[in-house]
């Protein structure tokens, strides 16, 4: 069949012609915008496009969770309610700003905790600038980790900080007890972030010898203990130039000759899931009860680390001797790019949002309340408020009807009872237990005098409640530890006999008071026997002019607790209660008369026989 073409005529030409050419001027103008487009620099501030950020990294809103100085559980407590608050703003990724020396280990391990289990998987941890101890810990329980330009990340391993004050260090079957639950939490964090599970445990532990090296086959690096290395390249493993280094050779390790092996435990058994020493000498500091302790603290996550058997021998190549484990891992800026830690160098907030290739960022720090809260639950700060609590309250009782001391000693004990309460680590039957012995004590001094059973259960009951609430505030050891109840006891102690010096002082002058001299009697001679501002005759003077004796009846003109004074006939005189609490305006009776005390008691009770005065 054959084709049939019409020629077009020459306005038709023209009319192509014109339109061939407009097409190409539009292709031309799209083409220049294009190139526009791709070439034009972001105006200042913006923030980098959202595609040149992966997937699991991008968010248009961020939030900052500071995370400065010691970590205590008022720390965890104020992490949790900014993590609550960013979910509950729907943030889009949160960060964690780190600089701190690392803090108590129960506080440590709920962060973790807080944010693995956190709404917003997208979770980075920003070393700036370091990460020490528990820091590092918090640092590797996040999906990512950035760092500041001279960051510094690592041992962990545990101390005993009130006990270094006073020269004492952590008795070694104590610390590797305490390294089970974090040798758990950071092989964990490695197995679900894909941290090398071997190199982590350098943060905790000694002995955690170990090479770096490249599989020819994938590429991926990993690092090995020597009897991996022994069994991959058949020889033994070099010994010089470690990248982190102790920085001390022993004579039998000279730098220019190998180290000999090491006393070789049983082989790990790598073949399953389980807790896997990085070194054979951390698998016997450990010993096998406290690696069955790890083993069931893990999650399910699987390991990423390959099982390396004799047939990978000849297929991997070193790359170098990493670290020689003879002190805890501590990783700079190079090593935490370089090692796989961290993913890029953060050194601003606008750096940070274009990390994010986020729009707006939020900064949550802690609040005043918090850290007022931290404040008093410092040793010395708690022992104060136990001093000043005890000496208030003492002065308030011996001399009632003022209310300054009573008030101090009330402001005192809600300071030593609000912290524990605020963060919830402490039970209410605490405050009850203080609250009870107060009015033992009380039921003691007023109505059964005579220091018997309500007022020693009630100094019990006293004690016993403080101490609870200093262990719920935080001493600096783990939650319920047997070292942070011995403290929180040697807290209370040292409260109560800094107090009863206190108490001795004040009884001892406080009737040279101004504002206590005529409420209370007191076993020391005054220079006058007359009170000259209120005519009120002491105990001297009323014994060494006769004006009382055995027998003699009053009226009580002010309440006796015990201490007060009583009307004879017309001359006040300063008396003391020998049966308890007197109302004012009640009848009371002389029973007693010695140079520096008048005892008296209600006319209802029999005076006991009188046992001869004192000579004058």
């Amino acid at each position: 069949m054959r084709s049939i073409a019409l020629a077009p005529s020459a306005a038709g030409w023209r009319s192509c012609l014109r339109v061939a050419r407009m097409t190409a001027l539009g292709v031309a103008l799209l083409g220049a915008a294009l190139q526009a487009m791709a070439t034009a620099q972001p105006p200042a501030g913006a923030t980098a496009s959202a595609s040149a950020v992966p997937g699991a990294r991008q968010a248009s809103e961020i939030v900052v969770i500071t995370i400065h100085g010691p970590i205590d559980r008022w720390t965890a407590f104020s992490v949790q309610r900014r993590l609550e608050q960013a979910a509950e703003g729907g943030a889009g990724a949160v960060v964690i700003d780190l600089n701190t020396p690392g803090g108590e280990v129960g506080a440590v391990l709920e962060i973790c905790s807080l944010i693995k289990n956190s709404p917003i998987p997208n979770t980075v941890a920003w070393v700036n600038p370091d990460a020490y101890s528990g820091g590092a810990i918090i640092a590797l329980a996040c999906r990512e980790i950035v760092v500041a330009r001279n960051a510094s990340m690592g041992d962990a391993i545990p101390i005993q900080p009130m006990g270094m004050a006073f020269g004492q260090s952590m008795a070694e079957e104590e610390r590797q007890k305490i390294l089970a639950p974090l040798l758990a939490e950071v092989v964990d964090s490695a197995r679900s972030r894909g941290w090398d599970e071997k190199l982590v445990q350098g943060f905790l532990a000694l002995d955690v010898e170990l090479w770096l090296v490249e599989d020819n086959r994938t590429g991926d690096r990993i690092f090995i203990n020597e009897r991996e290395y022994r069994m991959l390249f058949d020889e033994a493993p070099p010994r010089t130039s470690p990248r982190i280094a102790s920085g001390v050779m022993s004579e039998a390790e000279p730098d220019s000759q190998p180290a000999p092996p090491r006393r070789r435990s049983a082989p790990v058994d790598e073949s399953a899931d389980g807790f896997r020493p990085a070194t054979e000498d951390v698998e016997r500091r450990l010993g096998p009860d406290l690696a069955r302790q790890i083993d069931e603290r893990l999650s399910d996550a699987p390991s990423r680390r390959p099982v390396l058997t004799s047939e990978d021998r000849g297929q991997f190549t070193l790359i170098e001797y990493a670290t020689d484990g003879r002190t805890a891992l501590v990783v700079k800026t190079s090593e935490m790019l370089d090692w796989g830690f961290a993913s890029e160098v953060i050194t601003s907030d606008e750096q940070l949002k274009e990390f994010f290739g986020a729009q707006r960022m939020v900064r949550l720090d802690m609040t005043w309340s918090e850290k007022a809260a931290r404040f008093l639950s410092l040793f010395p700060v708690q022992a104060v408020l136990i001093i000043v609590f005890l000496v208030a309250l003492f002065v308030e009782m011996a001399a009632p009807g003022i209310g300054i001391p009573g008030g101090v000693a009330a402001l005192a004990l809600i300071m030593l009872i609000a912290p524990p309460l605020i963060v919830g680590a402490a039970a209410w039957w605490w405050v009850g237990a203080v609250l009870v012995g107060l009015l033992l004590v009380g039921v003691e001094m007023f109505l059964l005098p005579g220091f018997g059973i309500p007022g020693v259960a009630g100094v019990v009951l006293l004690f016993a409640g403080l101490v609870g609430l200093v262990v719920g505030a935080g001493t600096g050891y783990g939650p319920g530890s047997s070292q942070e109840i011995l403290w929180a006891i040697a807290t209370v102690f040292l409260g109560f006999f800094t107090a009863g010096i206190a108490l001795y002082f004040v009884s001892k002058y406080y009737g040279a008071l101004p504002v206590f001299s005529r409420l209370v009697l007191t076993d020391e001679p005054r220079d006058a026997d007359r009170d000259e501002n209120s005519g009120m005759l002491t105990a001297m003077g009323a014994a060494d002019q006769g004006v009382v004796e055995v027998g003699a009846a009053g009226v009580a003109t002010t309440p006796l607790r015990p201490a007060g004074t009583v009307d004879f006939d017309g001359e006040l005189v300063d008396v003391v209660s020998e049966f308890g609490f007197v109302e004012r305006g009640q009848r009371v009776r002389v029973v007693q008369v010695t140079k520096y005390r008048v005892a008296v008691a209600p006319e209802a009770v029999e005076p006991p026989e009188p046992a001869g005065e004192e000579p004058a």
